[in-house]
């Protein structure tokens, strides 16, 4: 009997350690991915906003994060409720009701730092709730300024591929035309679908306008060369096209549709139908929320 519980003494010891030694690693790998995603996740926005490949963003470009939850108030209505940013690197809770009209504002005790981590975030924001309220993370959208002047928008966005879901993230400037669109995740077919990631089929949306995405579709015809050339960097440098030249060809395509992948047209629907989607939502719903940080007087960061 003694024997029986020195071994089973024994296997618990050897469990406990390796339990905890266990534990430890877990927490510094998922400490160095979420540092990872982050650095990454930032590289996008930058190059989205048109800093990448080596060139870095000037030092006066600040960008701001704004969350979207969803709430629902102790009555049982539904609101829609925006973290932003206020002076003094505070944050607030704008909330707005589905018809558009500004509820309150409420005072969010956390940091910048809180905010960037979702289970902090979570908690800030339904500890600023009035009692019984609870609120349901939608998305974070990004907004840039430079030299005080508001320089463009970074938002996410997530449409039904041909297999499953594909994330997405547009950039606009500040009348809301397209700077550039990149595909965070996806699960398209290799050498199909799958191309939606590469710049001569992505960077055909550069440029578009709200007017021209309202109409925007699909058509099954060849890219025009010249058209390639000045989508691909890696054949723009090899034609070595001047400023002047890139300048005029991308101007004669600029109200082109979108030319589909060959064999793909599921996969380039969906990435067009996504960003279109994503910035119709964005616009309508970042009107709304700037009428009411204007009518409630909040002294936002941006």
């Amino acid at each position: 009997m003694k024997e029986i519980l020195k071994i089973t003494a024994s296997l618990t010891a050897v469990c406990v350690a390796a339990s905890l030694i266990l534990g430890a690693v877990y927490t510094q790998t998922e400490h160095a991915r979420k540092k990872i995603e982050k650095a990454e996740k930032e590289e996008l926005i930058k190059g989205l906003l048109g800093f990448g490949h080596g060139h870095e963003p000037p030092a006066d470009l600040m960008m701001h994060s704004v969350q979207r939850y969803v709430i629902s108030d102790p009555s049982g209505s539904t609101l829609l409720g925006y973290v932003v940013p206020v002076k003094e690197g505070k944050f607030v809770l704008v909330e707005i009701d589905l018809q558009g009209k500004p509820v309150k504002v409420l005072p969010v005790d956390a940091t910048a730092a809180q905010l960037a981590e979702a289970g902090t975030r979570d908690l800030a924001v339904n500890k600023a709730l009035t009692k019984g309220g609870k609120a349901v993370y939608a998305e974070t959208f990004y907004v840039a300024d430079k030299g005080g002047s508001r320089f463009g928008y970074v938002l996410p966005g997530v449409t039904q591929g041909f297999k499953t879901f594909v994330e997405l993230m547009v950039s606009l400037d500040p009348k809301f035309t397209i700077m550039g669109v990149a595909v965070e995740k996806h699960e398209e077919d290799p050498g199909l679908g799958a191309e939606i990631t590469q710049d001569y089929f992505k960077n055909q949306f550069a440029g578009k306008t709200l007017e021209t995405l309202a109409g925007l579709k699909v058509v099954k015809e060849p890219l025009p060369a010249d058209y390639v050339e000045v989508l691909d960097p890696v054949k723009t440098k090899r034609a070595k096209l001047t400023p002047e030249q890139i300048k005029e060809i991308k101007q004669k395509h600029l109200k082109d549709d979108i030319y589909a992948l060959t064999g793909a047209t599921i996969s380039s629907n969906a990435l067009t139908r996504g960003v279109k989607d994503t910035v119709r939502k964005f616009v309508y719903r970042f009107d709304i929320l700037k009428k009411a940080i204007d009518q409630e007087k909040v002294q936002v960061a941006f």
